[in-house]
């Protein structure tokens, strides 16, 4: 028996050992990848949204077809999106706001070469809500649903602005830690929102 051979024995393993760690590690590779399959497989595209929220939850939705909007998606997505630190409350939001936000996910994703979610960290905002944050707009558009404050994984937030200024009519603001985009009038602002 080889010294390598006869070391393995010493240590307690043996061939046919060797053989049913090397199988487990092969059936956790089928594991991970059967695992992940549904993250490679998101679909995206002008049509769907794979939406986050910081504490976890998330959306996936096909939210338009050839008919135009699925009403039951948007009522999805406007829930998905409502003031959860004021006692849940939601709005309809602004079926364009979608129709954006999926372009930039969907060009996004397709730089990455793989389907990115976005993180929703601010969608609707009630009066008081907004109130209590500081240098927040008095009429921002979060209050009428028409606007979203957005990360991507791994991106700053000036290339999702980038990707936004391609799809948006809209104002896009840049801050250090998210990306404001909204579907009102089109503006552009650094760190805090232009005065109305």
């Amino acid at each position: 028996m080889s010294g390598s051979a006869a070391g393995l024995r010493r240590a307690g393993f043996t061939r046919r050992a060797l053989l049913g760690v090397v199988g487990l590690v092969a059936g956790l590779d089928r594991a991970v990848a059967a695992a992940t399959e549904p993250l490679r497989a998101v679909p995206t595209g002008r049509d769907r949204l794979w939406l986050v929220r910081p504490d976890g939850s998330e959306v996936l939705s096909r939210f338009r077809d050839a008919d135009g909007y699925d009403r039951t998606q948007i009522l999805l997505l406007s829930w998905f999106m409502r003031d959860i630190r004021d006692d849940d409350r939601a709005v309809w939001m602004e079926p364009r706001l979608f129709d954006l936000l999926a372009g930039v996910q969907a060009s996004m994703s397709a730089v990455h070469g793989a389907a990115l979610p976005l993180t929703v960290t601010s969608g609707y905002r009630t009066l008081g809500h907004n109130a209590s944050l500081e240098n927040a707009a008095r009429t921002s558009m979060h209050l009428y649903g028409y606007a979203a404050d957005v990360q991507m994984r791994g991106y700053p937030p000036r290339a999702v602005a980038l990707a936004a200024s391609f799809f948006s009519e809209g104002g896009i603001g840049l801050y250090d830690t998210f990306t404001h985009l909204d579907v009102w009038r089109r503006r552009t602002w650094i760190e805090r929102p232009p005065l109305r």
